[in-house]
């Protein structure tokens, strides 16, 4: 029988074990406890299977067979022990890791294994834990004490203000927020959390490192790296888009936070898995109530009648949570360095912390990127002075069908325009 003999795998392997066929974060997690249970003996789940391999073998010998036990594919077993016999990988898997090795020669950039200092101690913690982690930015970021927040991507504007203002508060006092930088409530948290400008936000994404997703918040991640927080991923760097790799992802959010915040999801939203995955890992789990006839907040009005906690304002969270309490307060160095070109948002975001979350009807000033068309269409609505219709917009702008798409797009995402049961509004 082949048989791989180590005291432990260096990063280059577990880097090169990540890009065999069939492989995935799971399977790589189960190897990972494994070998930890060997150096550090303790019951876990699935103890026995392991204990069977662990005193037939050495502590330091890994072979197809213990792969195959460990649920892994033949065919995946077979090519890591090819690996680790010959240092054998196909063309396309050499490619890779020559590609994640130039790329972790950056020093922003950084594979942080469970054993690295930097990688989160809560996160260990849960089950799949992932065995390594990529992360492009400041890892000093992770040792944060950390809030969730997700939500709906098609969210409101209630939902958006409310989930700036909570992102920002909790970064103002010292907590990392960390969210999946998708579009809608995702984007609005690390914003807030960037206008703060005080603590780290980091965003989870549900692609490799390679791949910033989704395309329009690629300004977004640029900001959060500027301002020393970090995109992290389980996934190899050029991994792409592809719908089943983001609900995993919600297990990390969840996992690296003391709660979770759900501030606006509908009753079959994503959002609903972080939550079930926080009540699987023991955290707290927040939802921001709305309005009774509003199915955005469906999901949040089934979770506090299932048990979560109600949150009007920020203290509700640092009750909930004894562990924040003893955060020191940054508010007033945050207060100092806010900038001067951003003092039109100031009044939508002066509640205190104990104050109920307000929302204002100050309409949102335009980005100075925004696009020429934007501007256009942004003043057409506002010299209407009433929501319109797909249909009016091009009859009134003369814009082509594809062209006024990417403007509502554009100006979705920076929240200036909704879209309200098909009539976009000014906001």
């Amino acid at each position: 029988m082949s048989t791989y003999n180590t005291t432990g795998l260096s990063k280059t392997d577990w880097l090169c074990l990540s890009l065999l066929s069939g492989i995935g974060p799971s399977r790589l997690s189960r190897l990972y406890t494994y070998l930890s249970q060997l150096d550090h003996p303790e019951p876990t789940d699935g103890a026995e299977t392991l204990s069977l391999f662990a005193t037939e073998t050495s502590t330091a010998t890994i072979s197809h067979d213990l792969l195959t036990a460990l649920k892994w594919p033949d065919i995946t077993a077979r090519q890591a022990m090819e690996y680790f016999s010959n240092g054998t990988l196909s063309k396309e898997q050499e490619t890779k890791r020559d590609e994640s090795l130039a790329w972790l020669e950056d020093a922003n950039h950084h594979l942080v294994l469970q054993e690295d200092e930097h990688y989160p101690k809560a996160l260990k913690e849960i089950s799949v834990a992932p065995a390594f982690l990529y992360v492009e930015g400041n890892p000093d970021g992770l040792a944060f004490p950390k809030i969730g927040i997700v939500g709906a991507r098609k969210c409101s504007r209630y939902g958006r203000d409310a989930t700036f203002q909570f992102a920002e508060q909790l970064s103002a006092r010292g907590i990392c927020v960390v969210s999946g930088g998708a579009m809608g409530i995702d984007t609005a948290a690390h914003q807030g959390a960037l206008y703060s400008k005080t603590t780290p936000t980091i965003a989870v994404m549900g692609t490799g490192l390679f791949h910033r997703y989704p395309h329009h918040n690629r300004e977004m991640f640029e900001e959060i790296l500027e301002q020393d927080g970090a995109l992290i991923s389980e996934y190899p760097l050029s991994t792409s888009p592809r719908p089943h790799l983001f609900p995993p992802r919600n297990r990390i959010i969840s996992g690296l936070s003391m709660g979770v915040l759900v501030s606006e999801a509908s009753v079959k939203s994503g959002s609903l898995i972080s939550a079930s995955y926080a009540i699987q890992q023991n955290r707290e789990v927040f939802a921001l109530p709305g309005r009774l006839t509003d199915p955005k907040s469906e999901g949040c009005h089934q979770l506090l009648r299932q048990g979560a906690t109600l949150v009007r304002h920020v203290d509700d969270i640092f009750t909930e949570c004894s562990a924040l309490s003893s955060v020191p307060l940054l508010k007033s160095s945050a207060s100092a360095s806010k900038d001067n070109t951003r003092s039109q948002s100031t009044n939508r975001h002066q509640a205190s912390d104990s104050s109920p979350i307000l929302v204002s009807n100050q309409l949102r000033a335009l980005p100075e990127s925004t696009s020429e068309n934007a501007k256009a269409v942004i003043a057409m609505m506002e010299q209407e002075a009433q929501p319109m219709d797909f249909d009016a917009l091009i009859r009134q702008s003369k814009m082509a069908a594809g062209l006024m798409m990417q403007v509502l797009m554009e100006l979705e995402l920076y929240g200036c325009v909704e879209n309200r049961e098909g009539l976009y509004c000014r906001c």
